[in-house]
């Protein structure tokens, strides 16, 4: 037996030794496609204390873009107001929109009034955009949404639609719905 394993050993040695040389190849292939994408990374709350006094997170977002030319924010609200229908009359609560970005000011929005309209700027939409290509927004930058209740009311109350003060306004739920839209400038 112990003749078998030191010919066996012999063997293998003799095999390695007339063994050619090997070349190896490794070809590594990546497509870089241009994507720009805002989502939710964490809700915070999704539900607003609407008598708080004080401005109060609502949800984190996370922007990422890797277009050369650069990344444009578009932050809209539907209603301008938190809002419920109650007899055919839009009740409201008027709210200041605050975006904060800690890892870019150019996405930032300072505490804003929306209000229903058109699109227009600060007029259910904010437009934040920076040119160029950054790493940092290639990789994804945070940003958090705001919202302060306390504000005061519209005074352009009709007979369809009536504006209240957070700490006044009739028992019910209040909704508002936001969008958030990233593309290259």
């Amino acid at each position: 037996m112990k003749n078998v394993i030191i010919l066996a050993s012999a063997a293998t040695a003799a095999c390695l030794a007339s063994a050619p040389a090997f070349a190896e190849s490794l070809t590594v292939q990546g497509v870089v496609a241009p994507y720009c994408n805002v989502a939710l990374s964490n809700v915070s709350s999704g539900t607003a204390s609407i008598a708080m006094a004080n401005q109060q997170t609502v949800a984190n977002l996370r922007l990422s873009c890797n277009s050369a030319s650069g990344t444009k924010l578009i932050v809209g609200s539907t209603n301008g107001d938190l809002t419920q229908v109650v007899g055919g009359v839009t009740q409201r609560i008027n709210y200041d929109l605050i975006l904060d970005s800690p890892s870019d000011s150019a996405f930032a929005i300072a505490a804003h009034d929306t209000f229903p309209g058109s699109g227009q700027e600060n007029v259910n939409q904010f437009t934040r955009s920076r040119t160029g290509y950054t790493q940092g927004i290639a990789n994804g930058i945070p940003l958090v949404l705001s919202l302060n209740m306390n504000v005061a009311a519209d005074t352009n109350n009709t007979a369809t639609s009536q504006n209240f003060s957070a700490n006044a306004a009739p028992a019910g739920t209040y909704t508002e719905t936001f969008t958030f839209t990233a593309t290259s400038v």
